[in-house]
């Protein structure tokens, strides 16, 4: 029984933490979408910047199964959890159309591989009579933290302080904000 209380404890801090990066996901991935209008880039480069991450997101799901197969999952987590946080940490320190491209598909790629890495930890973890059960907690917590990331976002200012209409900006949060919402 003390092997099968271990194992859920892995498999439920595995699932917490996968959690938390989708809450940062939902609320990083709202943030620049509204940041990029905000810095006014150019409507097809902030759609090229806003995509790349998917571009990222792709190229890790052709990449990473060997990279998890040489490393581990332990040593493979780390490294895309290290990729997603210096990508992050570099988007405010360059302030640009080209940089924020080349970022966003580092950031993609590392969340994929994060939960490429994840649910393969999961599929080995979990028995088989309990992987369906399992599983399905991840994408309700995932899918949960995703939704409640984006919430915690406020008004977009400007480089002047003035309220950026969220109805201009690539997505909409649907979170009343005041005389902005009439639109």
């Amino acid at each position: 029984m003390g092997s099968s209380g271990s194992m859920r404890a892995q498999i439920g801090t595995l699932i917490i933490a996968t959690s938390g990066v989708q809450l940062a996901n939902g609320f990083f991935n709202t943030l620049i979408s509204l940041r990029v209008a905000v810095e006014n880039f150019e409507a097809t480069m902030a759609g090229l910047v806003l995509s790349s991450y998917f571009a990222g997101f792709t190229l890790a799901a052709l990449r990473c199964g060997p990279i998890i197969e040489r490393v581990g999952h332990i040593r493979a987590y780390a490294a895309f959890a290290g990729m997603v946080v210096a990508a992050t940490a570099a988007m405010p320190l360059l302030l640009g159309p080209l940089s924020w491209l080349v970022l966003r598909a580092v950031v993609g790629f590392g969340c994929a591989g994060l939960f490429i890495t994840t649910e393969s930890w999961l599929n080995a973890k979990a028995q088989p009579a309990e992987r369906g059960r399992i599983f399905s907690i991840y994408m309700v917590g995932t899918f949960l933290a995703l939704a409640l990331g984006q919430l915690l976002i406020g008004p977009a200012k400007n480089r002047d302080g003035r309220t950026v209409q969220r109805d201009r900006c690539p997505v909409r949060c649907g979170i009343g904000h005041g005389e902005h919402d009439a639109g």
